[in-house]
Formats: structure tokens, sequence, C-alpha cells
């Protein structure tokens, strides 16, 4: 699961901090808090190698600016290869910032036949197309050279942008994948790193995704077009209801809302396919479809002996228990977690740099209450290789609660052995642009069963060459 607690504000440029000074601050920190380092370094005896890389990556921070460091924190941060080690920027301008920064925003003039190329010539890359956004924007992405595409505004409602202008460009990497030059709201740019595309969606963060709509697929069907980061349903036919969760970046009640209109046929229909394929992660907020997917009932729950999650005991960490965890005890007044968090908070304190154990005031939700609802009969949730963090937190939590779940697709990113993000600014000068993310705690298991990087497994592989996914799934449902 992933929790980002992000402070913004202040001016865009730093007049204290270089590249090299953001790249120092950023090492000493994820040595500091990531877990991750002592076990893929210290103890995988990697150390010599990566005091190496430390010190050619600290030559290429001499060649950059403060304001153009991304790459190089990035590359440190990619090290690792834990999607929930980054670092991700947050220009925060002013009105007069963003007038001048518009100047430079550039313009692309698409062909005039570009939509009707897009359905009668073949060889387009993945990425060409007409998408829609989480702003409500249309965007034709088109390649402008080799490996290289610009995301041209078509139609916006976002002050200030036009049709013709180009919020974001693509770099296509050796790998498939692509690095993102984003021109947020107010004109700043950003950057993203190693994104691909998931069942015909792009970007799996709150308000950046875009779905595909041309050229036409199959699954396009089976997307809020409206708003593609939020959930959507659908009846695919008298055994089957669709629930597709693009992201996790949402509130409980966007997706408890749609629940709540469709659960008259929930209730008599005997599969619900639920889709979570390129769903990033973000937030808890599978409650409702855990409690429909409930098979195994508990006795109410007692506290054991022992620790739930293991964790490098660091300052931010302790930050991170009072300000995100005993605060909200403290604004519910609730006297016992208040106490349980401040006793965790010294005992986190009391041993810095040593891994200390870690569990949440109520560690798991009682089910002692719950029924076995007679519909759905099966849970079919469709994964893939973008199904990560919190998306992979309900695949385990349902497995634990319910033998109605299957599991359709490809292995999943596998991000969950390190949980529960902490996002703080680099502390490097008045820096106000870059922040970085670290998991604040790991499984007891990592160890003897890692699912990084292999990722969970599906119950079911579906083929390669299938492009309708969910008719596939619902047609083997029907052949039971």
């Amino acid at each position: 699961m992933v929790v980002i607690a992000i402070l913004l504000g202040g001016n865009a440029e730093s007049q204290t901090c270089s590249c090299g000074g953001l790249l120092d601050t950023l090492m000493v920190k994820i040595e500091t808090d990531y877990a991750g380092y002592i076990h893929k370094v210290v103890e995988a005896g990697k150390l010599p190698a990566y005091n190496n890389f430390k010190k050619e990556l600290q030559l290429e921070a001499a060649k950059h600016s403060y304001s153009d460091c991304y790459s190089v924190l990035n590359s440190f941060a990619e090290y690792f290869k834990d999607g929930h080690v980054f670092v991700v920027e947050f220009p925060a301008t002013t009105p007069q910032q963003s007038d001048s920064l518009k100047a430079f925003i550039k313009h692309y003039e698409l062909p005039a036949d570009y939509e009707s190329t897009l359905t009668t010539k073949t060889g387009h890359d993945a990425i060409e197309g007409i998408w829609k956004d989480a702003l409500g924007q249309q965007i034709a992405i088109i390649k402008v050279k080799e490996n290289a595409f610009y995301g041209v505004t078509q139609q916006t409602n976002v002050a200030g942008w036009q049709p013709g202008m180009v919020r974001f460009e693509l770099e296509k990497t050796p790998d498939g994948a692509y690095n993102v030059t984003y021109y947020k709201n107010g004109f700043a740019k950003i950057h993203f790193a190693g994104e691909h595309i998931y069942k015909n969606t792009l970007f799996s963060f709150g308000v950046y995704k875009l779905a595909k709509m041309l050229p036409p697929n199959p699954e396009a069907a089976y997307i809020n077009f409206n708003n593609p980061a939020l959930p959507f349903m659908k009846v695919i036919d008298k055994n089957n209801l669709l629930l597709t969760i693009p992201s996790a970046l949402v509130e409980s009640r966007n997706l408890d809302s749609v629940l709540d209109i469709y659960d008259s046929i929930l209730k008599i229909t005997p599969n619900l396919i639920i889709d979570i394929r390129g769903n990033g992660g973000g937030n808890n907020i599978w409650g409702r479809l855990l409690y429909i997917a409930n098979t195994i009932v508990h006795p109410p729950l007692v506290k054991k002996d022992g620790d739930d999650f293991l964790l490098l005991a660091s300052r931010d960490d302790a930050d991170y228990m009072r300000d995100r965890m005993q605060a909200f005890y403290k604004s519910i007044k609730d006297t016992a977690g208040i106490t349980f968090y401040e006793n965790l908070i010294n005992k986190i304190n009391s041993n810095l740099g040593k891994i200390t154990g870690f569990s949440y005031y109520i560690s798991h939700p009682d089910t002692a209450t719950r029924i076995v609802m007679p519909y759905p009969k099966q849970v079919s949730i469709i994964i893939d290789k973008g199904v990560a963090s919190a998306a992979e937190a309900l695949l385990i939590q349902a497995r634990a609660t319910s033998n109605k779940v299957v599991l359709y697709g490809t292995n999943t990113w596998g991000m969950i052995d390190y949980m529960n993000v902490n996002t703080l600014p680099l502390p490097c000068g008045d820096n106000k642009i870059f922040y970085f993310g670290y998991p604040v705690y790991f499984a007891k298991d990592i160890k003897t069963n890692p699912r990084n990087p292999t990722g969970i497994k599906p119950d079911v592989y579906i083929p390669a060459n299938v492009t309708d996914w969910v008719k596939w799934v619902a047609d083997d449902y029907n052949k039971k």
C-alpha cells in the first residue's frame, strides 16, 4: 500500500543546492531509511560495486544543474529496482512564473488526416493515437522522429492550454519503455521514467492517467473515458459483471459509489470480474470488495506475540509514525492508540540504524461479523505486469479471506515486499522541487517468500495472442 504525504510550496528554483548536493542527500537518506539498502547491497556483498556506482554518478551530477538533476537522481533510485524508491518533482510556480514558462511550450500542427491514418495505415508505434486523460483533455500522441513523440493537446478545459500545445514529450527506450517530459497545468516541467502501456492506458498515477480512444481496440468499452482513473462497471452477460479499477490513487467512496449503483445486479450475477491491469497502487480502498468476496470468517482477532512487519529504524520513520499514524488517533482522541504509537516512536528512536519490529495499532480488519454472500459465486481478478503495491495488497488480502478468488492474466510487478511509502523533500539548501520516496517497512518473510521481482502469479495465464482479456475470462467462466 502506498501512502504519500507531500508538503508543497516555495520557490521554483533553489539558490543554495547543486545537483551534486541533491544526490549526496538522496544517497544518505536512502541508506538511512531504506531497508533494501541493507538487503540488496550490504548483505548481498555488493558494497564495492555500489560505491563505484556512486562515484560515477557523482561525477555525472557535476555536469548537471540543480533544475536539470532529475535523470541523475532517478538513476540512483532505479539502482534498487524497487518502485517504492523514487524521485519526483513538485515545482511550485507563481502566476508570474507560469506566464513566463508558457512562452517556452512547444506547438505542433497535426496532419489533417492524422486520425484517419490511425485506422487505415499500419506500422504505428503502440503509443501513437488519440488519448483521453483524467483532466478531461484529449491528447494526440504522434511520432516526430525515431523513438520520439509529442503529446499534442486537441481538446482541453485547463486554463491557459490550447489546441496545438505540446502537453508532453516521450522518448522510447531500448527496452520498450517511455521516458516522459510533462508540462503541468502551470507550465512547469516534470519528468517520469520507465512508463509502459497497460490495457491501452498510460501512466499509473492519478490525474495524469491516459486511456487510448484511437485506433479502436476491443477493450475500449471497459474504460471510463470521462475520467480514466476512476472505477467503472459494465454488465458483460447474464453470468458476468465487470468492475475495472485502473488506479488506487482514488478515495474509497469512488469505488463504493459504483458498487452501490450495481448492488442489485451484483447480488444475482455468478461471476464478478475485477480488472486491475495497470493499477500501480495508491490507497487501501479495498474494504467493500473484500467483504463481497469473503468466504472465510475469522473469530475476533487476538493480538499475538511478535510484530507483523520489520523496518530499518530512522528519524524519518519516527516522524512518519508521529505525523501519519499517531496523528490520526490524536484526531479521534483514542488514548490507547496515541500511547501505542508513542511507544513505537520511542522504540524506533532507541534503535536507530537497526532492523526492528513494527505493527499497526489494529493490524488487520476484524472479519468476525462478515457474512458469506451467495453471489458472486466466483471473483475473477485480471492482473498484469502493471499491477503493483496497493493493487497487489488487494490480491494478498482477498486470497487470505476468500476461496472464491481466481487470478487471471500474467505476473504482477512485484512491489509489495517493501511497503507504505513516505515521501519527503530532499533536505538540500532551500530545495522545494525534488522529493524522494522510500517504503517504511517490509514483510517478515521477504527472504523466504519474496515477491520482487517475480510478482504474484495468476492461477490461469491468458494466452499472449488474446486481444480482449475480459471476454476471454467471461467465456472461460461460461464454459464451466
